[in-house]
């Protein structure tokens, strides 16, 4: 008897910004792309700027490196081209962890 397991692919983006950007360029993509916790007056506020990846599950592997749903890549792609940054894709297999990770939201 055959069992079949229904199997789903990811996305994995892997991107940059090209050699030589300044450090403030970096800063603003990093913002864009993953958002940053932030505060004022001293820490007495504190306060979450929303980049893309707020906005879409994924797994973060490194920085620049993240596994996304097929549907979702490219979104995330033109975002970081549109933010002059470079970025690859590929299809990749995903874990049961990825899977619950990418899709528990959705389902």
């Amino acid at each position: 008897m055959w069992v079949i397991y229904p199997t789903m692919d990811g996305t994995l983006v892997v991107f940059h910004l090209p050699t030589g950007s300044s450090p403030a360029k970096h800063r603003e993509f990093r913002r864009r792309i993953y958002g940053e916790d932030t505060t004022s007056w001293g820490g007495r506020y504190s306060y979450r700027r929303r980049g893309m990846l707020d906005e879409i599950p994924h797994v973060r592997l490194y920085w620049g490196a993240v596994i996304v749903r097929r549907e979702d890549a490219g979104r995330l792609i033109d975002e970081v081209r549109q933010n002059g940054g470079t970025a690859m894709s590929r299809i990749v297999k995903l874990t049961e962890a990825d899977r619950k990770t990418l899709y528990s939201s959705t389902e």
